[in-house]
């Protein structure tokens, strides 16, 4: 029997390709995600993902099939559409996201190997005997099990139309995901990669669209973290800066700073962020339409994800913003659009709070760290750090250093680790957001472009 050798599977690792194609089926974290990083360099979240045993993966990698560039076919340009890039013949390029269309050859990191990685993988090895010690504990599934049962009647609640079910579900839905999704996105929560890939569509409905949020939060924000170059998280409450080193948004022929402060976009935005992950741009792929303020669409879903297997993913996203309309809103108008914007107002919110106070801060700036793993750390805000309640209402966001410098350790572990870079709590790290926000997008604090 002729054997059929596999397509090759290019990714990009500290400036080479390899062809992972014959790995991918024996890779412990599951074909999957290697599938969606196909013509990406993965150099910086390789490295951070195997920290644990990093010479087993080097091993690994050593034994992959090297590829020349000209072996490739690589886009024209940044950010093309599925059908130029099939046209094309191209895979989608090294970087999810970049300002610089002309993609450098070699990844613009900091040195990856330093001491304080050193020091952070013996620290690991002291505490975990191996992968399975460093993820989910029984405590945690039985407690993300009870969460998952709330979901569940606070979901048929809200079928029901209940409206303490539904005044609850974004909060409750909150608790069950955020100890799913975003751990398995990272193989945090299992060592099963087939646990893993199904627990991060629990993130469906209301939080995010999976195959737009692996691209754009492993391989864009995980590697070059408040970068806004290369990181699309800078971007997505434009025109509000949220980089200190970002041009301040041109206004010659545009209409002035929302209420005088672009801030406000943040804010506005903040509210609805939901409604973007989970329908605005998984639509910008369906359609191939660019994301507003900028000439492409920023978040591309993996090549390996066909338009129809996107547009089904969509559908509970497109149910729960139909479904009260057609139910209750004939005999219940207000009714119905408590039922209508309250799940998605309430999950952006807290979306919005969780997520952005973390590294949207003025001491988290890039700086020049000695290595890639330091300035994850600087890039991050922690808060209430050590707290067990914290830990379980944020997901492990509030140890948002940890997650980045070790990404592949389940948050319930986060407790008794250590402290770093910190805030004293949610609320004040979330005034602390909006603080820096607001002067950042200050026109009286802007250095004047002419000088």
């Amino acid at each position: 029997m002729v054997s059929i050798k596999p397509p090759p599977l290019p990714l990009r690792i500290d400036g080479r390709w390899v062809d992972a194609a014959t790995h991918a089926d024996v890779h412990p974290g599951g074909r999957w995600l290697l599938e969606y990083a196909r013509g990406r360099d993965v150099t910086a979240i390789f490295h951070a993902i195997h920290l644990f045993r990093e010479d087993t993966a080097a091993a690994a990698l050593a034994k992959l099939p090297q590829l020349s560039q000209t072996q490739l076919k690589l886009p024209s340009k940044a950010g093309l559409p599925p059908s130029v890039l099939q046209h094309e013949g191209a895979l989608q390029g090294p970087y999810v996201f970049s300002l610089d269309e002309g993609q450098p050859a070699q990844a613009p990191l900091l040195p990856i190997r330093s001491q304080l990685r050193d020091d952070l993988r013996a620290m690991l090895r002291r505490r975990f005997s191996d992968r399975q010690a460093m993820k989910a504990t029984p405590q945690h599934w039985v407690q993300t099990a009870i969460a998952g049962l709330a979901t569940i009647a606070c979901w048929v609640g809200w079928l029901q139309g209940s409206l303490v079910s539904t005044l609850l579900l974004p909060f409750v839905h909150w608790t069950f995901a955020a100890h799913t999704c975003h751990e398995a996105t990272h193989g945090a929560l299992s060592t099963d990669s087939t646990v893993n890939f199904w627990m991060q569509f629990t993130a469906h409905p209301i939080i995010f669209n999976v195959f737009v949020w692996v691209p754009q939060h492993l391989l864009s924000h995980h590697q070059y973290t408040n970068d806004y170059q290369l990181d699309m998280d800078v971007h997505h409450f434009a025109p509000a800066r949220l980089s200190q080193a970002q041009p301040a948004s041109e206004r010659e022929e545009g209409p002035p700073p929302l209420l005088g402060n672009d801030g406000w976009h943040f804010v506005w935005k903040g509210c609805l962020t939901t409604l973007g992950t989970c329908i605005l741009q998984p639509l910008r792929t369906l359609t191939e339409k660019p994301t507003p303020n900028f000439s492409a669409n920023i978040t591309p879903v993996p090549a390996v994800v066909s338009k129809l297997v996107l547009l089904l993913s969509m559908l509970p996203s497109f149910f729960v913003l139909l479904y009260p309309l057609v139910a209750f809103l004939p005999t219940q108008p207000l009714h119905a659009l408590f039922l209508t914007v309250w799940p998605w107002m309430g999950m952006s919110l807290i979306w919005t709070t969780m997520t952005q106070t973390s590294h949207v801060q003025e001491h988290c700036q890039p700086t020049e760290a000695g290595c890639w793993t330091a300035n994850q750390i600087q890039t991050s805000l922690d808060y209430s750090r050590g707290e067990r309640l914290a830990t379980t209402l944020t997901g492990g966001l509030n140890a948002q250093s940890l997650h980045h410098a070790m990404p592949t350790i389940c948050c319930c572990h986060f407790p008794q680790i250590y402290e770093v870079r910190s805030s004293d709590n949610l609320a004040t790290a979330m005034a602390e957001c909006l603080d820096y926000v607001f002067h950042v997008n200050d026109p009286s604090a802007q250095p004047d472009s002419a000088s």
